[in-house]
């Protein structure tokens, strides 16, 4: 079975689509980042990359004219620096919530200090230990 070549008009136009997509993702992507919405997130990437990939696949096929070709680099370089914002405030709350995260533990674990000291503390009469604990 033969499958029929698809006009240039209608790779124009999947091109078109699929670029929108791409571009109203990305803008999706900031909403979710500030928004701290992890598993929309991760649902949102796999489509970003199979759309970026069906975009890099129609480039190589169609063979535009120099201002189409100019303005889609432009949109490309718009949508690239918008991805690299993205990764870069992703980047930024995951060093944030990484610092919180170290934060509480070791809050946790002067509490259980304190609670081993306290249990220490009230088990034993002796007056030396509690003379050395602080």
């Amino acid at each position: 079975m033969l499958i029929p070549k698809l006009s240039f008009s209608t790779e124009e136009k999947r091109l078109e689509t699929l670029l929108s997509t791409y571009e109203q993702n990305l803008r999706t992507e900031v909403f979710f980042i500030r928004r701290n919405e992890g598993e929309n997130l991760l649902e949102l990437l796999p489509q970003q990359a199979d759309l970026a990939f069906a975009i890099s696949e129609l480039l190589e096929k169609i063979d535009f004219a120099p201002a189409k070709a100019e303005s889609i680099k432009k949109r490309l370089a718009v949508a690239d620096a918008l991805r690299e914002a993205n990764r870069s405030e992703l980047d930024r709350m995951v060093e944030s919530m990484k610092a919180e995260l170290d934060e509480l533990t070791q809050a946790r674990v002067r509490i259980r200090q304190m609670r081993q000291i306290s249990k220490t503390a009230y088990h034993t009469q002796e007056p030396s230990q509690l003379q050395d604990w602080a």
